[in-house]
């Protein structure tokens, strides 16, 4: 019997090892085991993913906006690994775009996390928006918050559209009646933190998905799960968004729990299964 145990123990440190490698925080989707064609993580590693890549050419619709694959929210990956949440999301949308909306142009939003899932937002990422840029290539921010701060009690910013998807405008005053479910950028809110690590290309990349030669933009981060319990997370499920600051096309993904995931505990069953009728074998045979 203590061999039998300890052979499933072993098995359990195999299974868990399934799991996805370490992942580095580098703007490099390499690590986290996607299929560069359908952009469909390797089942089983833990990773959960919401996949929207639309295709087209010219400022297609993306949905409520348009913009074609400038402003394409194309993937979003999460993955719990210990005490840290791990997020990746590939766009379209260059993390440089200039916020100037006078001149119909938008810049990179905020991710957003929604505790309990019901449209709350109680956390929010800042990924400063560019502003301007000179004529030697400098660029200016805008001037709320740190780069890769974590907020709680956030207030957040909205986009041109409504909840049935017909274009608001924010100059309107009272008639401004955007879709709450999709904040677009924080401009308030109480500082916790810092992720633990961001990065995100500025070049980009291409080889993704059914036209390998769209251009993508990777950002990746990785924020202690102590971050959210201190925004008074109670372990609930949770929702992470992120659009641009139009509003034009929002991704949504929910993260893994920590139970494991369905496949992990039946290959578990079959192998543990299997070393008892092996021992029972055995037995019979002595």
């Amino acid at each position: 019997m203590k061999r039998i145990l300890s052979r499933t123990i072993a098995l359990l440190g195999l299974l868990g090892s399934v799991s996805a490698a370490a992942i580095t925080i580098d703007g490099d989707l390499s690590d986290w085991g996607i299929n560069r064609w359908t952009w469909e993580p390797t089942p089983g590693i833990g990773i959960q993913a919401k996949i929207e890549d639309q295709t087209g050419s010219g400022n297609f619709r993306l949905g409520p906006g348009w913009g074609g694959q400038a402003y394409d929210a194309e993937a979003l990956y999460a993955q719990k690994e210990g005490d840290t949440l791990f997020i990746a999301l590939v766009t379209g949308h260059n993390p440089r775009t200039l916020d100037q909306p006078g001149r119909n142009s938008y810049g990179a939003g905020d991710f957003a996390i929604d505790f309990g899932r019901d449209g709350s937002f109680e956390l929010g990422i800042n990924i400063k928006h560019a502003t301007s840029v000179s004529a030697g290539g400098v660029y200016s921010f805008e001037s709320f918050g740190v780069e890769g701060g974590v907020y709680m009690n956030p207030t957040w910013a909205y986009g041109l559209w409504d909840s049935a998807g017909n274009y608001t405008d924010p100059g309107s005053g009272a008639a401004y009646t955007p879709d709450r479910r999709h904040p677009t950028h924080l401009t308030g809110g109480t500082l916790i933190g810092m992720v633990s690590a961001l990065s995100y290309t500025l070049a980009p990349v291409t080889g993704y998905g059914s036209n390998q030669g769209d251009a993508h933009y990777i950002y990746e981060m990785s924020i202690p799960l102590e971050l959210l319990r201190d925004a008074r997370w109670n372990g609930e499920p949770f929702d992470i968004h992120w659009t641009q600051n139009c509003a034009n096309d929002s991704i949504v993904v929910d993260p893994p729990g920590s139970v494991p995931e369905p496949g992990t505990l039946a290959l578990f069953a079959l192998a543990a299964a299997g070393l008892l009728v092996g021992c029972r074998k055995k037995k019979a045979a002595s």
